[in-house]
C-alpha cells in the first residue's frame, strides 16, 4: 500500500506519444492499438520509445543498442529481432513502409507522423494563499497560534482522506487481481491424444497430430498454460479417463475427443472435461469434408478460449486462426511427421523425415514443416547418428532450420530446433541460449529450451543456474522429467556433490533406460568410491558414437588413475583412431594424461576441451584427478584465465 500511496501523492504528468491509431505510454510504459493493449517485450517497448523520441531521424544500429541495452552485452540479432516484432506488432506490411524505416547498413528511423502529448499533473499543494489583505494584518501570537492548528488540522484531514483513498483503491484493486488470479488459475489444461475411430489403414497419425496440432495452436495464448506433446503421448492407445489424466498432468481442464477419417470426410467429436468436479464444460460434433479440417481445429480453439472466459488481443486472435499452408495433403504429411518424430526410434525419426519432405514437395512455403525436419534432422544427429553421419545429419538440422526461420522469423518450433542443433551438436552455448529464449518468447509452454538453457549453463559452469531452468521444465511438462533430472545430476556432480549426483542420476536411468546419463553415473560412482561399479557400467555402454566415445575416454581417464598405465594408452589409440570427438572426449583425454604424468599433453587436451566448449571452471578447479596438475604454472595460468572467462560469463547471463 506504501508504493500505491507514494504513486497517488507523485503522480507525474501523463506523458504519451499517438501515431495511426496508435498511442505509446512513457508513464505507463504501454503500447495501446484504439484503446487495447498491445502485448510487447520490455526491450521492444523501450526500442519504439528510442525510436519516437527520435521521429523523422535516422538511428545507427550502434546508437540504438547504446541506448536499449546499455551496459550489456549483446549482438546485432537482438537488434533485427525486435524491430521484427515491432513490425509486427504495429501492423506492417511487408515492401510497404508504414512505421520504421530500414536504411541498409545503417541503422533505422521512425517515419510515421507524430504528435507528442502531456498532461498536467494533479495540484495536490493544500498550503494556503497568502493574500495582500493577509500580509497587511499583525495577528496577535494566540491568533497565530490557532490559525496554525487550523491549517494543521485541515492538513491531517486532507491525509487522513487521502490515506483513506489509497486503502480503498488497495484494496479494489487487489479484489480485482484476486479475481483474475482465480479466473487464471483455471487456464491449465491438457489435449490428450484423440482416439481414433474404424477400421481404415494408415489414420493413426491423427490420434496425436490432431492433438500436436491444437496444443499448438493454444501455445500461442499465454494465458493458458498447456501441457507439451511429449507429456500427453503416453495417453495414445489407451482407455482414457479425463478427470484421472487432469490430475496426473495436474491442468483445471482436459481436452479430449474422437476422431473417424472415412475417405475424404473426417468427423470429430471433442469435449472440454473441469477436473475439479469432472463436469464437462462443452462439447461439439464436426461432420465435415476433410479439406475443412483447418476450419473445425480453429474452432475447437475458439470454443476453448470461450470456455475459459479470455478476451483475446489482435495479435492472439491472429495467432490461433494462422494457417501455414491451405494444402490439405501437406497438412496431413505433417501430422504424420510430427506423431512419428514423438517416438523417438531412429525407424520412427525416419519416418518423420519422409513425411515432412513429402509435405515440403507439396507446399515449399511451409514453415513448421522445415521445422520438423530441422528437429528430425537433429534427432537423428543426437541419438542415432554413426560417425560418419554425424556431419552431414548436423549440417541439414542447420539447414531446415533456417529454411522454416526464412519463411516465419517468429516460428517457436524453428527457433527450438535450432537451440537443439546449437546445444548438441556444435555445443555453440551463446547461440543456444539466444535461441533457446527466442523460442520461449515465441511459445512460453515449450519444455525443451530450459533443458537446453540448463545443459548450457552447466557447461559455462553458471552452476546455480541450472536447476531453476529444470524446474520450469518440468513445471510445463510434469511427466517428462528425464531431461531435467539429467541436467540436475550433472550439476550435482561438477559441484563436487557425488552421492547427490549418483542417486539423480539413477533416478533419471530409471525413467530413461537409455544411456544419455551413465557417463556421468559412472563418474559419480568413481568419485564417490564405487570404482568397479564405475568401470563396468563404462565398460558396457553402447549406442550413438558419442555414447561410446565418451564412455572410452572417461575409462582411460579411471584406469589411469588406478595405475593401469598400458591399458589406458590402449584406449587413448581406439580413441585417437576413431573420428568422433567432443569436448567431454577432449576433458577426459586431458584428465588422463595428468594422471599419466604427462603435463604438455594434458593441458594440449584440457585447452582443447575448452575450445570445443567445456568451459566448467569449477570443475576443472575442484576435479581429484587434476591434482597432478596443480602445481604447474602453465595449469595456474590455464585455470586463471578460465575463471576471467567463467566470471564474464556470469555477469552476462545471470542479469537474464
Amino acid at each position: 500500500m506504501g508504493k500505491l500511496f507514494l504513486m497517488i501523492m507523485s503522480r507525474q504528468p501523463d506523458h504519451y506519444y499517438e501515431f495511426g491509431p496508435f498511442r505509446a505510454s512513457v508513464n505507463d510504459r504501454l503500447l495501446l492499438r484504439d484503446g487495447e493493449i498491445v502485448p510487447l517485450t520490455p526491450k521492444a517497448f523501450d526500442l519504439l520509445l528510442a525510436l519516437v523520441e527520435n521521429g523523422g531521424r535516422l538511428l545507427s544500429k550502434e546508437e540504438l543498442m547504446r541506448q536499449v541495452w546499455a551496459n550489456s552485452f549483446v549482438e546485432e540479432a537482438n537488434l533485427s529481432r525486435n524491430v521484427f516484432t515491432l513490425r509486427k506488432a504495429l501492423g506492417e506490411i511487408p515492401d510497404q513502409i508504414q512505421y520504421i524505416e530500414t536504411i541498409p547498413k545503417r541503422g533505422y528511423r521512425f517515419v510515421a507522423p507524430l504528435k507528442e502529448m502531456r498532461s498536467e499533473a494533479a495540484n495536490l499543494d493544500t498550503t494556503p494563499q497568502r493574500t495582500a489583505d493577509h500580509e497587511s494584518k499583525r495577528e496577535t501570537p494566540a491568533g497565530n497560534r490557532g490559525k496554525a492548528q487550523g491549517r494543521w488540522k485541515t492538513g491531517l484531514i486532507f491525509l487522513i482522506i487521502l490515506a483513506g483513498l489509497a486503502i480503498a483503491i488497495y484494496y479494489f484493486v487487489g479484489s480485482i487481481d484476486s479475481k483474475q488470479s482465480a479466473s487464471s488459475a483455471n487456464n491449465s489444461i491438457a489435449v490428450l491424444p484423440f482416439k481414433v475411430i474404424g477400421e481404415e489403414e494408415g489414420n493413426q497419425y491423427l490420434s496425436l497430430g490432431m492433438a500436436d496440432s491444437l496444443i499448438t495452436k493454444l501455445s500461442n495464448i499465454r494465458r493458458i498454460s498447456v501441457r507439451p506433446t511429449a507429456a500427453v503421448r503416453k495417453y495414445t492407445d489407451r482407455e482414457q479417463d479425463p478427470v484421472a489424466a487432469g490430475r496426473e498432468l495436474r491442468v483445471d481442464s482436459v481436452l479430449q475427443g474422437n476422431i473417424q477419417k472415412l475417405g475424404n470426410r473426417i468427423r470429430v467429436t471433442v469435449q472440454l472435461v473441469n477436473i475439479g468436479d469432472g463436469s464437462p464444460l462443452w462439447a461439439v460434433k464436426f461432420d465435415e469434408d476433410f479439406t475443412e479440417v483447418f476450419q473445425v481445429q480453429d474452432s475447437i480453439s475458439e470454443k476453448v478460449i470461450k470456455a475459459l472466459s479470455l478476451k483475446l488481443t489482435r495479435d492472439e486472435q491472429e495467432l490461433l486462426t494462422k494457417r501455414y499452408t491451405d494444402n490439405v495433403q501437406a497438412y496431413e504429411l505433417y501430422l504424420q511427421g510430427r506423431s512419428y518424430l514423438v517416438s523417438l526410434t531412429r525407424e520412427e525419426t525416419q519416418k518423420a523425415i519422409e513425411a515432412f519432405e513429402s509435405a515440403v514437395l507439396l507446399d515449399n512455403n511451409y514453415a513448421p514443416a522445415y521445422a520438423g525436419l530441422a528437429r528430425a534432422s537433429a534427432q537423428m544427429r543426437i541419438r542415432f547418428a554413426s560417425e560418419t553421419e554425424i556431419k552431414d545429419w548436423a549440417e541439414r538440422a542447420e539447414r531446415e532450420a533456417h529454411q522454416s526461420l526464412k519463411l516465419d522469423a517468429g516460428l517457436a518450433e524453428a527457433h527450438e530446433a535450432l537451440a537443439a542443433i546449437y546445444r548438441y551438436t556444435e555445443f555453440d552455448w551463446e547461440r543456444t541460449i539466444k535461441e533457446s529464449r527466442l523460442a520461449i518468447e515465441s511459445n512460453p509452454n515449450l519444455d525443451m529450451p530450459h533443458t537446453y538453457l540448463a545443459g548450457a549453463y552447466y557447461h559455462l559452469g553458471l552452476l546455480d543456474m541450472v536447476d531453476q531452468e529444470a524446474r520450469q521444465a518440468m513445471e510445463i511438462n510434469q511427466v517428462n522429467r528425464i531431461e531435467p533430472l539429467r541436467s540436475q545430476g550433472i550439476a550435482a556432480f561438477l559441484s563436487g556433490r557425488f552421492t547427490e549426483a549418483a542417486q539423480v542420476l539413477e533416478q533419471m536411468q530409471h525413467l530413461s533406460g537409455t544411456p544419455l546419463s551413465d557417463t556421468w553415473l559412472a563418474q559419480a560412482y568413481f568419485y564417490e568410491g564405487q570404482r568397479a561399479k564405475a568401470e563396468t557400467l563404462l565398460a558396457e555402454l553402447r549406442g550413438s558414437a558419442q555414447v561410446e566415445r565418451r564412455a572410452q575416454a572417461t575409462q582411460a581417464s579411471f584406469l589411469a588413475a588406478r595405475g593401469n598405465r598400458a591399458k589406458a594408452e590402449a584406449l587413448l589409440r581406439e580413441l585417437f583412431a576413431g573420428s568422433y570427438m567432443d569436448h567431454h572426449v577432449a576433458y577426459s583425454i586431458g584428465v588422463t594424461y595428468a594422471q599419466l604424468r604427462d603435463y604438455d599433453r594434458a593441458l594440449q587436451w584440457l585447452a582443447r576441451a575448452v575450445d570445443t566448449g567445456f568451459l566448467c571452471y569449477p570443475w576443472y578447479e575442484k576435479d581429484p584427478l587434476l591434482q597432478p596438475l596443480r602445481s604447474n604454472a602453465e595449469f595456474h595460468h590455464f585455470i586463471e584465465t578460465l575463471r576471467k572467462s567463467w566470471e564474464a560469463g556470469k555477469a552476462r547471463y545471470a542479469s537474464l
